[in-house]
């Protein structure tokens, strides 16, 4: 007959089994990703095509154990496929590669960019340009990844919102600040969002806002980028 556990240890192993759950619990919430997989779709109207181009946006795991950022755009003419594969930092996502094809009328316009997580040395290649090595510096996100750490500053209530972007010429600082709220039109529904501008320190005739949704997991609503040749803007279709 087994003999009955002592109170001592019954309660000993009471506080072990639960000091095993919360650290199981705690390891289940660090793994979790600052934000969600999604795959999302979009309208693209660029100044001076007198049409419209539909875009997905998704982010999902990726197979060495990081995560997958991709943004796709295609008509009659072309596609253009952006490919972005990063590591979570808190709220940056840290690339360790970008790819950029665009193909159309007989023309492959190609760019890839690699970081080196130890030396932090970024290697890039452009159709038509000579390789470039650069030092990228520690964190350094990439363009299309670059939504995403805001989508988790701004679901952070962070004040701070500015970031080390890497493309295939050099790092660039990146400040953006919040301009307010605004309601936008998204399919049928009105989305309440936070508008966020890009701060630059020169006048060079562009600028970029961006709107993200707090209701919606802060996804991003809309991207609007004004340049010498016109206004570019990319509007999510439907809600997620």
């Amino acid at each position: 007959m087994a003999k009955p556990c002592p109170p001592r240890a019954f309660h000993r192993a009471l506080r072990l089994s639960g000091l095993l759950a919360a650290l199981t619990l705690g390891s289940t919430a660090m793994a979790a990703p600052p934000v969600a997989a999604f795959q999302s779709e979009y309208r693209l109207k660029a100044a001076g095509f007198p049409f419209s181009v539909s875009a997905t946006r998704s982010l999902s795991p990726a197979a060495n154990g990081g995560w997958k950022m991709e943004v796709k755009a295609k008509n009659f003419i072309g596609e253009i496929r952006e490919t972005s594969l990063f590591e979570w930092q808190g709220c940056v996502p840290v690339t360790r590669y970008y790819g950029y094809r665009r193909a159309g009328l007989g023309r492959v316009k190609t760019a890839e960019l690699r970081i080196d997580p130890a030396t932090h040395r970024a290697t890039s290649e452009r159709s038509g340009h000579e390789p470039r090595d650069y030092d990228a510096g520690a964190a350094a996100t990439d363009e299309i990844a670059l939504p995403l750490a805001l989508q988790c500053m701004l679901s952070r209530d962070q004040d701070n919102l500015t970031l080390r972007v890497a493309d295939e010429r050099e790092v660039e600082t990146h400040r953006y600040q919040v301009e307010g709220r605004e309601t936008l039109e998204v399919g049928d529904h009105e989305v309440a969002t936070i508008k966020v501008r890009r701060v630059r320190e020169r006048d060079n005739g562009r600028e970029t806002w961006l709107w993200f949704a707090p209701e919606h997991d802060y996804a991003l609503v809309q991207l609007v980028q004004r340049n010498n040749d016109g206004r570019h803007v990319l509007r999510l279709e439907n809600l997620p």
